[in-house]
């Protein structure tokens, strides 16, 4: 009996450390949503300063603080949905390297609040208010870098959706998911990004969205669900 418990309890406990394999079509369907969720966050607080006035510094820091919050909380939650995935080689990286910069871009917003925090307080002595300030643009370009950093996981995700099935011809033809579902994410890309994803200047989240269409729309892919000839 103590060594069928035994077994047991190594069995459990062995296959608690693997977790299943996430499906592609999921995977796609995160990282569509961060995107969408990044630009959302940008054009809000680029709506919230642009109606402060210039020169009312507290009440941009107030801004400041409440935007950075609201994108912490968000972070939060991509992080830990993000923890629950997990790919097979080759790409087994995505997910982790996802997760790392989103943890750098959790910090970088964790920064930011309590610098304007700093400001808000007052004078204090001993703190040196114009290296804070100097401060702020550094986290602005950090920020910047994080999302051209997971930008550049797009193509990744692009070459994570092409099943490794040939098809008659011998080709890797075919995406790994649906039909319906390579529409259900187009709508998703079409609805939140819209023509911008055809302007020449485009943001980092814009970008994304635009590589993405061009997998699932313009690079002439079959579906799973369609023949395999």
């Amino acid at each position: 009996m103590r060594i069928a418990l035994s077994f047991l309890a190594v069995f459990v406990l062995s296959g608690s450390c693997y977790a299943d394999v996430t499906s592609p079509y999921h995977v796609l369907r995160e990282f569509v949503r961060e995107q969408v969720e990044t630009k959302n966050n940008q054009d809000l607080a680029k709506r919230e300063l642009s109606s402060i006035p210039r020169d009312d510094g507290q009440q941009q820091m107030v801004a400041i603080i409440r935007n950075g919050t609201r994108v912490k909380l968000r972070l939060s939650e991509t992080i830990g949905r993000l923890q629950h995935m997990q790919l097979e080689k080759p790409f087994d990286t995505l997910i982790p390297t996802l997760i790392k910069w989103q943890e750098r871009k959790r910090d970088f917003y964790d920064e930011m609040v309590t610098t304007a925090k700093t400001f808000m307080e007052g004078p204090k002595p001993g703190v040196d208010y114009s290296k804070l300030s100097s401060h702020m643009p550094e986290i602005s370009a950090s920020l910047e870098y994080v999302d051209e950093s997971i930008f550049k996981l797009t193509p990744l995700i692009g070459m994570m959706l092409i099943s490794q099935k040939p098809d008659s011809h011998g080709h890797l033809s075919h995406l790994a998911i649906t039909r319906r579902q390579a529409n259900d994410v187009l709508g998703v890309l079409q609805r939140n990004f819209g023509t911008s994803m055809d302007a020449k200047e485009q943001d980092w989240a814009t970008s994304s969205a635009s590589v993405l269409r061009t997998y699932l729309r313009d690079k002439g892919f079959k579906f799973s669900d369609d023949p395999w000839q």
